[in-house]
Parts: C-alpha cells; sequence; structure tokens
C-alpha cells in the first residue's frame, strides 16, 4: 500500500501565540521547528512511503528540504484549504492512503504511525482525537472519502461525517497521539513524557522551569 504522511505547518509567525508569556517571538519560531522535526523523525523511520509537508513559511520550506521530505507551497491561507491541496497532490500521485498528522505532537513515535497504519488494513478511517476535542491523526482510504475539518471540535465533526457517509472507521488512541502543544499546561506531560525528543531539549535549553516554576526532568 503507499500511503503518503501530510504535515500541515502553520507561518511561523503566527505558531504559538499562547505561548507567548513564556517564550519570545524567536523561540516560539524554534519550538515549532523543534516539534516539526520531531515529528518528523517519528515518520522517517515508519512504513509511511512518502511524507510531505505543507505551508507558506520560507523557514519550514528549508527544514524540509533539510529533512529530506517533500514540500508543497501553501495555496491558499486555512488549515482545511491547505490539507484540501495536499490531498489533490495526493491523489495525482496515486497514493492509496493519506494520514494527516499536525505537526505540533511531538511525544508521536514510529510505532505509533505504523500501529495507524496496520488499523487501516480493515477499514477506510482511522482517526485519533487530541485532549481537546481535535483531530491528532486522521489516516483515510482511498483519499478523498472525507473532507478535512481541522479545527475546534474536529474529532466529533470528522467522526459524524464517517458515520453520514457509511465509512468504517477505527480509533487509535495513545498518550502520546494526543497531546498537541498549543498552550502552558500542555508543556507538564510534554516534560515528564519528553524525553529524548528535540522539543524536550528545546525546553531545558531555555529554562522553563525557571520562568513557569514547572519542573523539567
Amino acid at each position: 500500500m503507499s500511503t503518503v504522511a501530510v504535515v500541515p505547518v502553520k507561518a511561523l509567525s503566527k505558531s504559538k501565540t499562547r505561548l507567548s508569556t513564556l517564550f519570545t517571538f524567536q523561540e516560539r519560531r524554534v519550538l515549532a521547528l523543534s516539534m516539526l522535526q520531531d515529528v518528523l523523525v517519528a515518520l522517517k523511520s515508519s512504513k509511511v512511503n512518502k511524507t510531505i509537508v505543507v505551508s507558506s513559511d520560507i523557514a519550514v520550506q528549508k527544514r524540509a528540504k533539510d529533512f529530506g521530505v517533500t514540500f508543497l507551497k501553501e495555496a491558499q491561507e486555512g488549515l482545511n484549504q491547505a490539507l484540501g491541496q495536499a490531498m489533490k497532490w495526493c491523489i495525482r500521485k496515486n497514493a492509496e492512503s493519506v494520514l494527516v498528522l499536525p505537526a505540533d505532537i511531538p511525544l508521536i513515535t514510529s510505532q505509533d504511525i505504523n500501529q495507524i497504519m496496520n488499523l487501516s488494513l480493515n477499514c477506510s478511517l482511522v482517526i485519533s482525537p487530541s485532549l481537546n476535542g481535535g483531530t491528532n491523526a486522521l489516516l483515510q482510504k482511498p483519499p478523498g472519502i472525507l473532507s478535512y475539518c481541522f479545527g475546534p471540535d474536529s474529532f466529533r465533526k470528522h467522526v459524524c461525517q464517517a458515520l453520514s457517509k457509511n465509512i468504517q472507521t477505527k480509533f487509535y488512541l495513545s498518550s502520546s497521539v494526543l497531546l498537541d502543544i498549543d498552550s502552558e499546561k500542555d508543556l507538564v506531560p510534554l516534560q515528564r513524557l519528553g524525553q529524548p525528543t528535540l522539543t524536550h531539549q528545546f525546553l531545558r535549553q531555555n529554562a522553563l522551569h525557571k520562568r513557569a516554576n514547572l519542573s523539567v526532568h
């Protein structure tokens, strides 16, 4: 099976603004790129056949190039629009399945990705929720059977759409996929579970425990 992973990345100038009380603009850029690299590392060690990063950001393009993955320049602003563009690209390339992973789930492992792919052998859709009701992994086979609804309450929206279309669906639950990094409270489990990720290293180097009165181990 040909599986393409799609990793959408917001422009770094707009990334992780909810963490602005802890990190400077430049530090948030580095954090976003660190999380992206952790996701790409997991993908590189997985059974995924190809990975594409879709973004409008030049720094993200450079990181994708340095990492040896395909970069797709975002043609229209908006996460779901960018994913729709990537889906069309995947269909043109004859992908049999497409796995969408956000760039801010640094705890994901290659084992998580492989288990999601294994689940898809007997269904058309595999979905993983986030802690806040979003969607942190979505594999559809074949591509295009489901419209993307990423954003608030996206997990419920994706599931409801699948039910309405009678799409056979399986769910993948894992603590390493549940956590996406949006706010200060998300950093607590990341510091506890995040070794040996690049993101955890960033937190240590920037002495987050001193800034936020948290313990970094």
